[in-house]
């Protein structure tokens, strides 16, 4: 099955619970305007909230790695995997 974005089919948004659906928001709000990664790793909710929590602390004062750092990791990965975003 595939959708607008990739190969991946995403969770149905008007099947998420109510948790969800706040995560959701707040993700259109802090993180993003495309829904694909959250819709996709929402088809296994415990993969999605792993990844979430994982993203809190990276993103956050909780970790101790230089931001600089982690954005250089992300547009290595980007390139390295010839990401369009």
């Amino acid at each position: 099955m595939a959708n607008d974005h990739g190969l991946l089919p995403k969770a149905d948004p008007d099947q998420l619970d109510d948790a969800m659906r706040r995560r959701l928001e707040v993700w259109f709000d802090k993180a993003y305007e495309d829904d694909n990664l959250f819709l996709t790793l929402a088809q296994e909710p415990e993969v999605l909230k792993q990844f979430l929590d994982w993203v809190g602390f990276i993103y956050t004062d909780r970790s101790s790695l230089d931001p600089k750092l982690v954005e250089l990791c992300r547009i290595r990965l980007a390139v390295r995997n010839q990401c369009v975003h």
